[in-house]
C-alpha cells in the first residue's frame, strides 16, 4: 500500500482534535477503510509522529492513540491549507516525497510567509 500524506495529515487532524488528551480507538475517517487507517497509524508510530497501547494480543485493538511531541509539531508545519498544498505541489514537481522533505519545504514556506509579513530573521 502506498504511503497517502493527505490521509496521514487527516489522520493527524482527528488526532490532535479528541476531546481528551487520547482517543480510544482510531478515528473513522469517512473516505478511507479501516485497513488504510490502521496502515497509515503505523507509519505515523514507525515515524515516532504518533504512539497508542493495545489491548489484543494481535495489535489489531487500539488503546490510548495520541500524538506524540514531534507528532504535534509536525501538523504545526502543515496544518495550514495554503502551506498544505504548496509542500504538495513541491513533492508532486519532485516525484517523490518523505516525511523529512515535506518538512523542509513546509518550514521553507512558513518562512517565506513570516518574511512577507515583515517578521524575518534580523540576524
Amino acid at each position: 500500500m502506498k504511503r497517502d500524506p493527505d490521509l496521514i495529515r487527516e489522520l493527524m487532524l482527528a488526532l490532535e482534535a479528541a476531546e481528551g488528551a487520547e482517543l480510544l480507538k482510531l478515528p473513522a475517517l469517512s473516505y478511507q477503510s479501516t485497513h488504510e487507517v490502521e496502515h497509515h497509524f503505523r507509519l505515523l508510530m514507525e515515524a515516532g509522529l504518533a504512539s497508542a497501547g493495545y489491548t489484543s494480543s494481535n495489535g489489531r485493538r487500539w488503546v490510548a492513540v495520541r500524538l506524540t511531541w514531534a507528532g504535534h509539531d509536525y501538523l504545526d508545519k502543515i496544518r495550514d491549507p495554503q502551506i498544505w498544498r504548496y509542500t504538495k505541489s513541491a513533492m508532486n514537481k519532485a516525484g517523490a516525497w518523505s516525511l523529512e522533505t515535506m518538512d523542509t519545504i513546509a518550514k521553507a514556506a512558513i518562512m517565506a510567509k513570516l518574511e512577507a509579513l515583515g517578521i524575518g530573521s534580523t540576524a
